[in-house]
């Protein structure tokens, strides 16, 4: 009788073990990739984005990094027919260095260009454009 309860004990350890392995591997899969843009000076009194152009997928976050003597924001100034960022459209001032704003590509997002700006700097060209569309294969 212990013998069959021993493999029945056995049996539910390993069918829990592999329930959280195969759990892990799918939040792995869902989790989406990091994507950095820098805020940067560049000579002349500029401004950039780092990158400029952005690809992105469902899940994935872009961080925007500040990096610049400067304050900047994010400001989706046209969007893709279906998208509702709603007060994702418009980021924070970001002032101090080294402080980021995190932007969760999610259902808010519809697939398509996305161009920003930066609302003190758009006269400099502190643009960009954020590419929202299906995974590669």
């Amino acid at each position: 009788m212990n013998s069959i309860r021993g493999k029945f004990e056995k049996f539910v350890f390993i069918m829990a073990a592999l329930f959280l392995l195969l759990s892990a591997s799918d939040a792995s899969a869902q989790a989406g990739h990091l994507i950095l843009v820098k805020m940067v000076d560049k000579p002349n009194a500029q401004f950039a984005f780092e990158p400029a152009a952005i690809v992105a997928q469902h899940g994935d976050t872009v961080r925007f990094v500040q990096a610049s003597s400067a304050p900047h924001n994010v400001h989706f100034d046209k969007l893709p027919k279906g998208a509702k960022l709603g007060d994702a459209a418009i980021g924070p001032y970001i002032i101090e260095a080294g402080k980021t704003y995190d932007l969760i590509i999610d259902s808010r997002f519809a697939d398509g260009a996305y161009p920003f700006v930066c609302d003190p700097h758009q006269s400099v060209g502190m643009r960009g454009t954020l590419t929202v569309g299906p995974p590669t294969k």
